[in-house]
């Protein structure tokens, strides 16, 4: 599936949207917003949808839609099948912009929190964790 068709303008700032969620990530303390189960969970994200990474997602896009709001994550790159805007859903706009920007936030956290080295390696061989 190709990513809808966003003009100039929202593109631009898709990819403002994503550097501020990206730079508030990395000062966010991911155990105040991910849940107890964040370590076993990043691992199986990492092995089952590698091209969930940090370095993989475009841009992201909030925009109003009847019945409310559309937030929007368009990936680089999907695997054959796979598609490279991921969504709430169609047809399940959020009733607010700021649910649909929370949704955001929390997705690149728990995305950025599944690839940062210390979840990583925890998840490793105990062999290397010890």
């Amino acid at each position: 599936m190709t990513a809808p068709d966003y003009t100039d303008e929202q593109f631009i700032e898709g990819l403002q949207r994503l550097r501020r969620l990206q730079e508030t990530a990395s000062r966010t303390d991911h155990a105040l917003v991910l849940p107890s189960t964040f370590t076993a969970e990043s691992t199986a994200l990492r092995h089952g949808l590698p091209h969930w990474c940090p370095d993989n997602i475009l841009a992201v896009f909030v925009y109003p839609v009847r019945g409310g709001w559309n937030a929007d994550i368009v990936l680089r790159d999907a695997p054959d099948g796979c598609s490279v805007v991921l969504d709430k859903g169609t047809g399940q706009p959020f009733a607010t912009r700021a649910q649909a920007e929370a949704f955001l936030f929390y997705f690149v956290v728990a995305v950025a929190a599944s690839w940062d080295p210390i979840h990583v390696f925890l998840s490793g061989p105990a062999s290397l964790a010890a």
